[in-house]
């Protein structure tokens, strides 16, 4: 299939969003199997009347008959005539539409223009009536014509009331029902708008992606927008905001534009607000990168590409409920802020972003999850849908309408699991983001897990060949999740899932849709086996984390029914599955024996790991360095984990020691930390939560101890992993460090359950050889045993198995 895309160059040549949509779409044709795609872009100046008809002209004179489909967004290049003609519309010429000048009249002096000769059929489309058979070219052939008479007659104004009926003519002349195939537009707000579309036309929305990728290391340190410097993009106000909130973080704005001097001069005297021209992608993608949030309050934008640029860059984003498009995207609290388009009110908001630097970050790793589900795979899919000539369609894409799967060379493992991936925050889905990921390289991977109940249903990419589809949990589904957390006192979502799967059809018929699909099925974790055992009868296999049994015991305490149940779950689903896979040995032995497997069931080790390339491994010297630069005197102890019982029951060990060590400073990593708010702490601790994977890096760069005290749980503890990697001496205990197979006092120090401050104590001041010789032990383990390359040969190895057999 040959497809078009035609489009204006501006004159002057300037790249915007527009420029993003043409290039983006573009390429991602391209890469479809059986498509061949152009883009023809013409001059198209309109300073003036008589230059803006001479460009609808040109384009209705395009001959595009050796193409199969024509995409259109923007005028006047959708004058163009073509049998499978669609329009994706952006915007119209706005200065004659929705923004036209309330000062100026919409009349016009139709005598004047009979007396210089336009036919009375134009003068009578121009007033009220389309009539059957008028042509763009006919239209502008006519006025153009007309003003060789009477050039410089004032009824020729740009903007104007004569100017304004011309444009509206040719672009109803254009977009005729019967000429196009299809309406499309980028944004509910612009499919709204009076007058955008022919009466009573079907528009579908489709917000498109980004090309822009993300860039740099995150610093958090600037706010940070980029735009047209123009009035309607309310630069000014933000300056004004900004001002009024008297932050010292400095705001830098990118772009430039016809209203630049005077918002140089509005901004004269304010040392933190910082212009910097116009940026390449390069620079744009490294400032997105340092922001702690991107504001962006253009007055009803029609789109804003720039809040897609921001969301996928991992920043929350702040605008406002007169800004049109950004609204679609922006979740008020859950992925930026949404508030009143006043000074007072952004200044405040900016204010509560910069101090609440936590809920910033999380609503940022939000906002880039959601935006994930944007591609251009998937827009491709949802433009070409209906049109008059079917394409063909890719071996493997993702459409947040209606998702699917077809098959190519690649194998398809389709994994059942009850939490999302990403961001991957927490031992579990660092797992299966760092194991899946490196699986993805021989076989396609697609999950299909159970998300928040407020998202809709969604595939997402989170590598090439590795893919996530998100289904929400049902509002009955929520309420079991809620009435058994009650009862339990800890979380139970995971056993709910595995107790009501009913109660989330769109789950069960994604799994048995995927399943039928794949060459190989995985439940990760036994709670979703009871779900794949309602729709499907294919050989699984069982890739367990824990053994959840002893786990959940550890965490329900005195509730022996709600362990009970899950220890259930568990031998249904390791009984059922075809083979089973542990992250250590002594799970897979006490696997065995709980549930009487004996040897007919084949238990292969599957241990935790990590990307080990993308960890920074520091010397002593160098983290010595790093902390003298940042003026850090204390020694530096760092806790990683998530708000898992036995992570929180090693926090509470690791704030009493603190009491005993007033010399160290104690880092508290994780989403553990929203579990010690109303804890009181030592001064020298510090509660970091949820970070990204930049900031992690860069304390596990600058700490020389790595704790972890664990007393109960199972499976494995995979920050152990990251501590040796980074050349951070472990300081655990032994049962913390079980299935990683280090030994103590060779690749780790150990103390008891209450000697940490001992432990550590005793570590500070050993000899300096001595602790770089354990630190070098460790390294060399997991550089054979703990990198997920390696790790995953043997995963791979056994699912091809499966797959031939």
């Amino acid at each position: 299939m040959k497809i078009v895309i035609v489009a204006p160059s501006p004159v002057p040549f300037a790249i915007g969003g527009a420029e993003n949509l043409w290039w983006g779409l573009h390429n991602a044709l391209n890469a479809r199997p059986g498509v061949q795609a152009d883009l023809i872009k013409l001059p198209s100046p309109e300073r003036s009347l008589p230059e803006l008809l001479g460009s609808y002209q040109r384009f209705a004179q395009l001959d595009l008959r050796h193409f199969d489909l024509v995409i259109s967004t923007k005028y006047p290049a959708w004058a163009i005539e073509h049998p499978n003609h669609i329009v994706y519309l952006q915007h119209t010429l706005r200065g004659l539409y929705d923004t036209y000048p309330r000062h100026l009249s919409t009349g016009f002096d139709a005598k004047a223009l009979a007396v210089l000769g336009v036919p009375a059929v134009v003068i009578e489309a121009l007033k009220a009536t389309l009539p059957a058979g008028l042509t763009v070219e006919a239209v502008t052939q006519a006025l153009l014509t007309a003003m060789q008479h009477a050039p410089e007659d004032p009824l020729w104004a740009f903007p104007g009331p004569l100017s304004r009926a011309v444009v509206r003519l040719l672009d109803a002349i254009a977009m005729q029902p019967g000429r196009i195939a299809r309406f499309a537009a980028i944004s509910r707000t612009v499919a709204s708008r009076q007058d955008y579309f022919p009466t009573h036309a079907q528009v579908s929305v489709h917000h498109h992606p980004t090309s822009l990728k993300p860039s740099g290391r995150p610093a958090y340190d600037t706010i940070f927008s980029a735009s047209r410097l123009d009035r309607p993009k309310r630069i000014d106000k933000l300056i004004e905001a900004y001002v009024q909130s008297g932050l010292d973080v400095p705001l830098r704005i990118a772009g430039s534009g016809p209203d630049e001097a005077r918002l140089h001069e509005l901004a004269a005297g304010h040392a933190g607000v910082q212009f910097l021209g116009r940026l390449t992608d390069t620079q744009l993608a490294q400032e997105y990168a340092r922001a702690l949030f991107v504001p962006f309050i253009p007055l009803d934008e029609d789109y804003g590409l720039i809040t897609v640029e921001a969301m996928e860059a991992g920043k929350a984003v702040l605008t406002t409920s007169d800004s049109g498009g950004p609204t679609e995207l922006v979740t008020h609290r859950e992925t930026g802020l949404v508030v009143e388009p006043t000074p007072a009110a952004l200044a405040g908001a900016m204010r509560h972003l910069c101090e609440d630097r936590q809920s910033t970050l999380e609503m940022g790793m939000l906002g880039a999850s959601r935006i994930s589900a944007l591609t251009w795979d998937g827009l491709c899919d949802a433009l070409l849908a209906h049109s008059r000539h079917r394409t063909p369609t890719p071996a493997s894409r993702s459409s947040a309408s209606s998702p699917s799967i077809i098959r190519h060379a690649k194998p398809l493992v389709a994994v059942v699991n009850t939490f999302p991936i990403a961001p991957a925050v927490s031992g579990g889905k660092l797992r299966l983001h760092g194991l899946y990921t490196r699986v993805s390289e021989a076989f396609r991977v697609h999950f299909v897990n159970l998300g928040p109940a407020h998202l809709p249903q969604h595939v997402r990419a989170l590598g090439e060949d590795f893919t996530e589809e998100i289904v929400p949990k049902s509002s009955a589904l929520s309420a079991k999740d809620v009435d058994l957390k009650n009862k339990l006192g800890a979380s139970a979502e995971d056993l709910a899932a595995a107790l009501y799967p009913d109660l989330v059809p769109e789950w069960l018929a994604t799994i048995g849709r995927t399943a039928r699909a794949a060459d190989i099925v995985v439940c990760s974790h036994p709670y979703g086996f009871p779900a794949l055992q309602q729709v499907s009868a294919a050989p699984f296999i069982y890739e367990s984390h824990n053994v959840e049994a002893d786990l959940k015991r550890g965490i329900y305490g005195r509730h022996k029914w709600a362990a009970d149940l899950v220890e259930w779950v568990e031998r249904r689903t390791a009984w059922e599955a075809r083979t089973l896979t542990a992250c250590c040995a002594e799970d897979g032995q006490r696997l065995r024996e709980l549930y009487s497997l004996g040897d007919d069931k084949r238990i292969v080790t599957v241990p935790n790991g990590i990307h080990l390339s993308a960890v920074p491994y520091r010397t002593a010297d160098a983290k010595a360095r790093r902390r003298a630069a940042l003026s850090a005197k204390q020694p530096v102890a760092l806790f990683m984990g998530s708000a898992h019982g036995p992570n929180v029951e090693a926090a509470h060990l690791i704030l009493a020691a603190a009491e005993q060590l007033p010399d160290v400073h104690f880092v508290v990593m994780g989403s553990v930390c929203h579990t010690l708010g109303d804890v009181r702490r030592p001064r020298n601790v510090g509660l970091l939560g949820v970070v990204s994977d930049a900031e992690k890096g860069r304390w596990l760069e600058l700490a020389e101890y790595g704790l972890n005290p664990i007393l109960s749980g199972s499976g494995t503890n995979l920050k152990l992993v990251e501590y040796a990697a980074a050349g951070i001496l472990i300081v655990g205990t032994e049962f913390g460090a079980r299935g990683a197979g280090f030994a103590k006092e060779e690749h780790y120090l150990a103390h008891t359950a209450d000697e940490l401050a001992e432990g550590l104590r005793a570590a500070i001041s050993m000899d300096a050889q001595a602790r770089q010789q354990i630190i070098d032990n460790a390294y060399a383990r997991i550089q054979c045993n703990g990198d997920w390359r390696s790790i995953a040969e043997t995963y791979v190895a056994l699912l091809r198995e499966l797959v031939a057999a």
